[in-house]
């Protein structure tokens, strides 16, 4: 009988393990994902600054754009929280961020510096649905007893992130080619034209991928 008990206690507890090990593993992606967006920032900016013929002040208007998206989204972030619950939010948000990410794909076509901003735009509203639900959601699909654990596990992936994007973002994205003013000045329209969409073109095959890998977390979800 004791032994019979102590089965039924471990298979109890490798139950309720696996009831939320994988939604777990996939709020854990979200730590990464937006981890990952933020550290191509700094690859992304001066690539736009060559590729599309950008000034200091539309520069700076990149970062200003997802700072903004923070500001404006926050509240409506925990108003659908509140109403409709975490997972709502979260499903939101990874669409948001899909979304933001395939409009790269226009942006890169049409060389336009207002489309590459809306597109960053949306994507960090949808890291601001992200960044709410997250972090509470990490804390409450476990045992109590190791949120503090589960947390610090799930944040770390920001770290790993740090470290891979940088690697990711300048293998495909980054030519490897730098022109100054002169050397603008020497080529032929059609050049120049040649020059400057097939630095543009080098965003759309990381986006796509990373905006088909975020609708599969969302369906998962």
């Amino acid at each position: 009988m004791a032994i019979l008990a102590s089965n039924t206690n471990n298979n109890s507890v490798g139950n309720q393990t696996s009831n939320w090990l994988f939604p777990f593993i996939l709020v854990t992606s979200l730590f990464f994902f937006w981890g990952f967006v933020h550290n191509l920032d700094p690859i992304l900016i001066p690539h736009l600054r060559k590729s599309v013929r950008l000034n200091d002040l539309q520069s700076s208007l990149i970062d200003s754009s997802v700072f903004i998206a923070y500001f404006a989204m926050a509240l409506p972030a925990g108003y659908v929280m509140r109403k409709y619950g975490y997972k709502s939010g979260i499903v939101g948000g990874l669409l948001l961020f899909a979304l933001g990410c395939f409009l790269f794909l226009p942006a890169a076509d049409t060389h336009q510096y207002i489309y590459f901003l809306g597109a960053l735009f949306i994507i960090a509203s949808g890291l601001t649905f992200l960044e709410t639900a997250a972090n509470p959601y990490a804390t409450i699909i476990g045992p109590p007893e190791t949120a503090t654990r589960r947390l610090n596990f799930a944040q770390s992936f920001n770290g790993l992130a740090a470290m891979v994007a940088p690697i990711i973002g300048g293998q495909f994205i980054l030519s490897g080619t730098e022109m100054s003013d002169e050397a603008y000045a020497k080529l032929s329209p059609e050049a120049l034209n040649n020059y400057l969409t097939t630095e543009a073109q080098s965003v759309k095959t990381p986006y796509l991928f990373l905006g088909i890998l975020v609708l599969l977390v969302a369906v998962l979800f």
